[in-house]
């Protein structure tokens, strides 16, 4: 008996139970797998197995987490910054302080995806090092700036530093995971995102205290202090990042063996590596890969909402009469709840194995709260508590769609090669809403942002609307691959032709 090893007939999750398996079994390549391989699976049923993604859970998510948490600080501590009082310090007039928000993704999403180039050539740690180090000096040159002039030309190499990084990081956890175990795992890294946000707020109200302090600005210190941080960080980073599992020092021979069999069987690598390199052909046609740009439309709904937020709730907060010590901390349970939520969806998308309602959903949500805070926004004062609750509703709603997002859309291309481009493509593009978020909360609108909550709520109608189709053409493609005859199929193509194929081979399934 042929029992074909996809998605709906082996989760490999949490250990391996293949009990019911008789081989020879087939990746979700089509790859067939040896008696041996799966006699040797067996051994790995149960607490085993258990072992040794936890042992990879412990080695991995905990350091890009602290990682990315170091980015989304950096990038955010601006907006505390400004209500400590830098944008009238440095002079800024006018809509400076959102072109200096908006500089910083320009150079973010161009090297997006030449910066994943490089992390296919070198050595993941040693890349991630750089960068890491990198903008932690920028961070700190931003503590001593002058002027509106100085303030840009800070963000517009911060933007360049930060820009490999998360596109980077995803692809790494993407290279040691399952495709239906990523979710709950990017979920658990990208939840440092939303943590970042409520330490950024701690963090700022504490450094504020320091105002005066040697002749410097409280603001000052923000950048100052915090820049110090991510260099002390990232230099320790070589010794912490594991680049594969063939390179990990912790692991045994048995269980890197264990780990790619795994890999294998879920379409994450290929048996062969035919058709797994660089061309310009590859990356033209990745750009233009229709799950890519369905993708994108649907991860406005975060860039969008998260770049308003990360640059303007203090504000906001401080509309809503709160003084600008409280409104520094109010911003933690919003965030606080967001990375629950981040890490919750990602557990359930995981287990249900299904990315598209744990997406839709939040965004419906997302809709929800901006429309709250359309509608009540004429009168501030006597709607305090509800707008607060839609702040929190929101952050709930915009922390589990990246993740989703980056796993769904990851889970459907390969090989490694297309899946690098394609997940920085992703997130490059999708960039392109933080560029309009930073830019529709005009100050001259405060504080009904007519423009602000109007453009919000439309782009996520639009994310729904290219979410449903993108489910829908999956869903179509599956169901026409399953009519295929499997031995028809190997009696035209050998296997290093339907490795070749990627996620275009009429064994691979999508990832609903």
């Amino acid at each position: 008996m042929t029992v074909k090893m996809n998605d709906d007939s082996l989760k490999l999750e949490e250990g391996t139970d293949i009990k019911h398996i008789e081989a020879p079994l087939n990746g979700t390549y089509g790859a067939r797998f040896s008696t041996e391989d799966v006699e040797f699976l067996r051994l790995y049923e149960g607490f085993k197995g258990k072992k040794v993604i936890r042992k990879m859970d412990i080695r991995i998510v905990p350091v890009m987490a602290l990682l990315y948490l170091c980015s989304h600080i950096d990038r955010g501590n601006i907006g505390n910054a400004k209500i400590e009082g830098m944008d009238k310090a440095i002079g800024l007039t006018g809509n400076q302080y959102n072109i200096a928000s908006t500089i910083f993704f320009v150079p973010y999403i161009i090297f997006e995806i030449p910066s994943n180039i490089v992390l296919k050539k070198v050595r993941p740690s040693f890349w991630l090092t750089f960068l890491m180090v990198s903008w932690g000096i920028v961070m700190t040159l931003m503590g001593i700036v002058k002027n509106f002039a100085g303030m840009a030309a800070c963000r517009i190499f911060l933007g360049l530093c930060e820009a490999g990084f998360f596109p980077g990081a995803v692809y790494l956890v993407s290279t040691w995971y399952p495709r239906h175990e990523l979710q709950q795992r990017l979920a658990l890294f990208y939840t440092a995102s939303a943590f970042s946000g409520a330490l950024s707020g701690l963090l700022a109200y504490a450094i504020a205290d320091m105002n005066g302090l040697g002749g410097i600005a409280g603001w000052r210190w923000i950048f100052l202090l915090e820049g110090a941080a991510t260099i002390v960080i990232g230099l320790a980073m070589p010794l912490l990042i594991s680049d594969s599992p063939e390179r990990a020092s912790w692991l045994t021979d048995k269980e890197k063996r264990f780990i790619d069999l795994r890999l294998r069987a879920s379409g994450v690598r290929t048996a062969t590596g035919e058709g797994d390199k660089f061309s310009w052909k590859l990356l033209l046609s990745t750009m233009v890969d229709w799950k890519i740009l369905l993708g994108i439309l649907v991860s406005w709904a975060n860039s969008v909402p998260n770049s308003v937020f990360k640059f303007t709730l203090p504000q906001i907060l401080t509309e809503l009469g709160f003084v600008k010590e409280k409104a520094q901390l109010l911003t933690i349970p919003p965030y606080f709840c967001g990375g629950v939520s981040a890490w919750l969806v990602g557990r359930y998308a995981d287990r249900f194995a299904w990315r598209a309602p744990f997406i839709l959903v939040p965004i419906t949500f997302l809709v929800a709260s901006f429309a709250i805070l359309f509608s009540l926004s004429r009168d501030i004062a006597s709607n305090v508590g509800p707008m607060y609750f839609a702040i929190v509703l929101a952050q709930i709603s915009i922390y589990p769609l990246l993740p989703g997002i980056s796993a769904w859309v990851g889970n459907n291309l390969a090989p490694s090669w297309k899946r690098s481009i394609g997940l920085a493509w992703l997130l490059a593009a999708g960039n392109f809403g933080s560029i309009i978020g930073t830019n529709i909360f005009l100050d001259k609108e405060s504080p009904t942002y007519p423009t602000g909550y109007g453009v919000s709520l439309g782009i996520c109608i639009l994310a729904i609307i290219a979410g449903a189709i993108l489910e829908f053409c999956l869903w179509s493609a599956n169901r026409t691959r399953k009519r295929i005859s499997e031995i028809e199929i190997r009696e035209k193509y050998t296997q290093e032709k339907l490795d070749a194929m990627g996620e275009n081979s009429p064994l691979y399934k999508y990832t609903l």
